[in-house]
């Protein structure tokens, strides 16, 4: 059971229906983004599910026959193409480099002209910032929403830098997320739907997982502890939502938004996303600011520290990123008061 398994029932199953029936704009519009899915895995180099569901059933080749059959065509490859880049060996504290990207922002000449910086603003928008709530922003991806709560002076704001990096510095083990995230696909695998019942059972193999990795369950429990507020709130991009749901099996008091996530995730998060438009992610993934600009490093004592792109137009895109959301965010308040 598991990542392979799961998305080969499920793929195998859909094809039948998508085969065996005349489509509503709806079911195509789903087939399009099962494609997607698929394309973008092999766009950030991830080929073995691919492969595998094409040697066993030929996946990839129906879903694009069942698109073409009904007249429709795969969403596009669409985000900037983004050249690779080397970083300094020094290592820098991360939240100083956020505090001096904002800063710099300021004296930036120009904005970023991405369209998709508007979709990011009313998705921080409609995250909202309540009281007694605090709001841990998963760095990978969200630096953005960060920067949008942090330039409004909002208080609560905890940017961690989790990721797979992360998870592989601190356990030693490469591969780590793999024992968060296939409890989720396991869960969807055994037909667990409705959130409390999946996150259940998500809860009970993931806190399992942890007697590997011990060091990692105490530094996350420390992390966690540190906050004080009574409500916590993890903000990321989305697809399965693994960070965020390794912390809630940690800390009764985590929930999470995410911009978005996979179809087969649409019921189960529900109440947790800000769309339905999984097309839209690596919009969100491939942003300079999120994806070139900086790289874990390493962690200590609480704080995470990245090595960051000696590309200067790396860093000239990422501020004009910043630069962006925090004139969005001010032009709108302007036309709220007029």
């Amino acid at each position: 059971m598991g990542f392979i398994s799961f998305n080969e029932k499920y793929y195998q199953k859909k094809l039948e229906e998508y085969e065996n029936n005349s489509l509503s704009e709806s079911e195509i519009y789903e087939a399009k983004q099962l494609l997607k899915i698929l394309d973008d895995l092999a766009d950030e180099g991830y080929t073995n599910l691919n492969n595998r569901m094409e040697t066993d059933f030929s996946c990839i080749t129906r879903l694009r026959e069942v698109l073409k059959n009904n007249g429709a065509i795969p969403f596009p490859i669409d985000h900037e193409r983004l050249p690779d880049t080397l970083y300094d060996n020094k290592e820098y504290e991360m939240e100083e480099v956020i505090e001096k990207l904002i800063s710099d922002a300021g004296s930036c000449s120009s904005d970023s002209d991405n369209p998709f910086l508007e979709t990011i603003y009313r998705y921080c928008e409609w995250i909202g910032h309540e009281e007694d709530t605090a709001y841990v922003f998963l760095m990978r991806d969200a630096i953005l929403p960060y920067v949008f709560f942090k330039s409004r002076n909002k208080d609560n704001l905890y940017p961690w830098l989790i990721s797979r990096k992360f998870l592989e510095d601190i356990t030693k083990e490469e591969g780590a997320d793999d024992d968060v995230r296939i409890p989720l696909y396991e869960a969807l695998e055994n037909g667990y739907i409705r959130f409390d019942e999946y996150f259940t059972y998500c809860k009970g193999e993931i806190l399992s997982s942890f007697d590997y990795y011990p060091e990692l369950k105490e530094l996350l429990l420390n992390l966690l502890g540190s906050i004080k507020q009574k409500r916590i709130v993890v903000v990321e991009s989305g697809y399965m939502g693994t960070i965020p749901m390794m912390l809630k099996a940690l800390d009764d008091r985590v929930d999470f938004r995410l911009f978005t996530t996979a179809p087969f995730l649409y019921e189960t998060y529900k109440d947790k996303i800000f769309c339905q438009k999984y097309e839209e992610i690596r919009s969100f993934e491939t942003l300079y600011s999120n994806d070139l600009f900086m790289q874990y490093s390493s962690y200590d004592n609480e704080k995470f520290y990245v090595k960051i792109s000696n590309d200067e137009a790396v860093h000239d895109k990422a501020i004009s990123e910043i630069k962006k959301m925090i004139n969005l965010r001010e032009d709108k308040e302007v036309e709220k008061l007029r």
